[in-house]
């Protein structure tokens, strides 16, 4: 599933903190700082000192960061505060990198975006996010992940207890803790903590009282329509993973900025209902309505509302128009499909209901996202719509280079001249297709996984199922090199690239990144 990461740009960041908890010990920390002196706890980490932190600590949080970058920046007085607070607690450790310094460290640690945060438990990086950005959130996110992973249940007090601490709990029932099964169970915890807790019952007398059979395991959520969910599948982790992400959603719950990522990854179906929450009246009825037909098919299709005011791109991304309500889309992002309820027929519980049944049932065409075909291609740089996508970039007779871009992305903006430069001088070699897709309006395989833009991978005639990714200059001389480099026929050119451009040609690196950075460093703006 992606809620549309374009919509969300402006209000949903992954953002990177750490936290070093005391300051008796020989690492150096930052004894002044842009804006004057410091005296938090934070470790200014490099190659020298890396290894040491994260070992010595059971839990080191560590910020990749860039100086420019302002979401570091926002952070900054929040990740101190934090380290002063958890100034006593020696288990702990916060630091920090400078990527612009430290680059070769930030490259073993797969920065791509800044900034990055990474928790290091032992020495061993596991994920780690940061929900609410604030000094008390970094340390109760911390304090939290000092806790037992998984919470012995040996009672019914301590059962409520741990169902009465504000979160959907999945509890496992075994026969005891070194059976393969505890060993799948406990594995899922780091992975999906996030989410909700972990409790465990070793007792097979108190697990009788809750389950017909052992190993077996409960969710008990704060749903009122179903409090306790039963696991009926097989002990393996992908049916786990996916009971406990599709357990956990409301039967037609709100997504939005602070829900969406639980709606993320469930495993399923979801169908988005669009609604105007400012129509009080007419969506209590439609609400209503669709949470009857969401409670017949849950666990075959996640429902949700959202509020098409405040969202309407999402709408127009799943292939909507965004401008009416009520309106329903079912979207399969594992395999970028999409279903659409037909914005010109009428709206009824019946036709919503026959709607969902007919997807259920296979008889629906996916919808298709695509601008309207050209009718003038003949320029170097070809455009391609979701139409002609396959047409154009999977023909086994052309070598096609892509660029994935968005209108609104300032470093394409940048690419664009030199980008139909090298459509120009690529044109005396007819067996190789410079192309172009705007990928926030046409439909690209979801396998491309394309994270930001611009883009640019090259399909070769030869093997269009393993497209090579573009990760070099943005500058014509280094475009037309790494062409060179997979093409898979001979290239012939009449000219130079400094005969054909006049002057060298200018790479549009130097632009400060707006959001994030790739692992070759540059610029790239993300979906």
């Amino acid at each position: 599933m992606k809620f549309n990461k374009f919509v969300l740009l402006a209000t949903i960041m992954l953002f990177a903190v750490a936290i070093r908890a005391h300051g008796d010990h020989g690492h150096h920390h930052d004894d002044e700082e842009e804006d004057g002196p410091s005296d938090d706890n934070v470790i200014n980490m490099n190659e020298v000192n890396f290894n040491e932190v994260i070992t010595e600590h059971d839990l080191a949080l560590v910020m990749f960061f860039a100086p420019w970058c302002g979401h570091c920046k926002n952070l900054k007085p929040h990740w101190s505060e934090a380290s002063k607070s958890l100034a006593t607690n020696k288990k702990v450790a916060l630091g920090k990198v400078d990527c612009t310094v430290e680059a070769t460290l930030c490259q073993l640690n797969k920065v791509e975006y800044y900034p990055t945060l990474v928790l290091f438990r032992n020495g061993v990086p596991e994920p780690f996010e940061l929900n609410e950005r604030t000094a008390s959130g970094i340390v109760n996110a911390l304090t939290s992940e000092l806790l037992p992973p998984i919470t012995s249940v040996e009672t019914e007090e301590d059962l409520e207890k741990l169902k009465a601490e504000g979160k959907d709990v999945i509890v496992g029932f075994f026969d005891n803790d070194h059976d393969d099964r505890y060993t799948t169970f406990k594995k899922l915890v780091t992975p999906m903590k996030k989410f909700i807790k972990f409790g465990a019952v070793i007792n097979k007398e108190f697990s009788a009282k809750h389950v017909k059979s052992t190993p077996s395991a409960n969710i008990y959520t704060k749903f009122e329509d179903s409090p306790v969910v039963p696991f009926t599948g097989n002990f393996e982790p992908e049916e786990l993973t996916q009971f406990i992400r599709s357990s956990i959603l409301p039967t037609l719950g709100e997504i939005n900025e602070h829900t969406y990522k639980k709606y993320d990854g469930c495993g399923l179906p979801i169908a988005y209902l669009f609604i105007n929450p400012k129509e009080k009246e007419a969506t209590e009825t439609t609400v209503a309505e669709v949470t009857k037909i969401a409670a017949a098919h849950k666990g075959k299709i996640v429902f949700c509302s959202v509020n098409n005011v405040k969202y309407p791109q999402q709408a127009k991304y799943l292939g909507l128009s965004g401008s009416k309500v009520p309106a329903l889309a079912i979207e399969i992002s594992a395999k970028g499909q999409k279903f659409l309820f037909p914005e010109d027929s009428e709206w009824s519980q019946t036709a919503v209901s026959e709607f969902v049944q007919q997807y259920l049932d296979n008889k629906l065409v996916p919808f298709m996202k695509s601008e309207p075909i050209p009718a003038d291609n003949s320029q170097s740089v070809k455009v391609i719509v979701g139409k002609t996508y396959e047409q154009i970039v999977l023909d086994e007779t052309k070598d096609v280079l892509v660029e994935f871009y968005a209108p609104w992305c300032g470093h394409c903006k940048s690419l664009e001249p030199i980008y139909k430069q090298l459509g120009d001088y690529m044109a005396e070699n007819p067996h190789v297709v410079i192309a172009k897709v705007d990928a926030t309006a046409n439909d690209v395989p979801p396998e491309l996984a394309i994270r930001g833009f611009p883009t640019i991978k090259y399909f070769k005639a030869t093997d269009k199922k393993n497209p090579v990714e573009y990760n070099g200059q943005r500058d014509l001389a280094s475009l037309v090199e790494f062409i060179q480099e997979h093409s898979t026929q001979t290239l012939k050119f009449s000219k130079t690239v400094e005969e054909f451009s006049g002057v060298e040609a200018e790479s549009d690196i130097d632009e400060e990144p707006e959001v994030a950075v790739k692992k070759n460093k540059l610029p790239h703006d993300e979906l």
